[in-house]
């Protein structure tokens, strides 16, 4: 079980490196490339690391049937490895990932599929609401990062993202998850306790799906990757659009 401040649960909207990415987000020195060939390239590249890479897939196997665990034993967040060594004979991710294959349109009249790929650890047992739309609003823990391992962005307190205002790659991602899980508010010091069964997953996208051009810390055309954790989801009325 994760402790977290109160204040975290009424941040709203979308963190820069998650909002849209603009093509000039660089001050326009990016080299401009062929979107065929970077995105065969990316492909390429996830799955090279799709192949060499699992994750912690027998702990979460092990406690599917647990609600939640006390933090000293399983925390249920998503740990990725090399397959190499002790770990030779672990499933790779490539094995145990869904493909998921997005039009992005180029122009007018032209589109380019892209691939992406996506895990999901745990389902989530809130059954009471329709599936995710990527129009919804979603409370969410996350890790941005690249597939040399950096992490570009971090949240251990969830926060509300409008999908809408995502890239496309993430918002295509959350209709595979469903929320869940209890969020117990301490009264005295404003904490909360998050434990239970909410949903769980990762996702790997091209970089037309993400920060094609490049955004902050992240170079133009680069495959990211997401892990998340889906906690509430919240529909959007048509009338509260941006």
């Amino acid at each position: 079980m994760m402790k977290i401040n109160r204040l975290g649960l009424v941040v709203m909207g979308a963190v820069v490196l998650l909002g849209a990415c603009r093509n000039d987000d660089n001050g326009g020195g990016v080299e401009v490339r062929d979107p065929a060939e970077v995105a065969a390239e990316n492909d390429a590249t996830i799955r090279e690391y799709l192949s060499t890479h699992f994750y912690n897939y027998e702990e979460f196997e092990a406690y599917k049937d647990s609600a939640y665990v006390d933090s000293t034993d399983f925390d249920f967040k998503i740990v990725i490895d090399t397959i190499a060594g002790e770990n030779s004979d672990k499933t790779p991710l490539m094995d145990q990932v869904t493909e998921k294959t997005i039009a992005v349109e180029l122009s007018a009249d032209e589109t380019l599929d892209h691939k992406m790929y996506y895990l999901v650890a745990r389902q989530g047992d809130n059954d009471s609401i329709p599936a995710t739309k990527s129009t919804d609003s979603t409370l969410v823990r996350y890790k941005g990062f690249l597939l040399n391992d950096f992490i570009f962005d971090n949240s251990n307190t969830p926060v509300w993202f409008n999908l809408s205002n995502n890239i496309r790659g993430f918002r295509e991602f959350m209709p595979a998850l469903k929320s869940g899980g209890e969020i117990n508010i301490n009264e005295e010091d404003g904490t909360y306790v998050i434990s239970g069964n909410y949903g769980i997953g990762m996702v790997f996208m091209p970089a037309g799906l993400g920060y094609y051009s490049g955004s902050g810390s992240i170079p133009a055309y680069t495959p990211v990757a997401f892990t998340v954790d889906l906690l509430r989801v919240r529909e959007i009325k048509e009338e509260e659009e941006d």
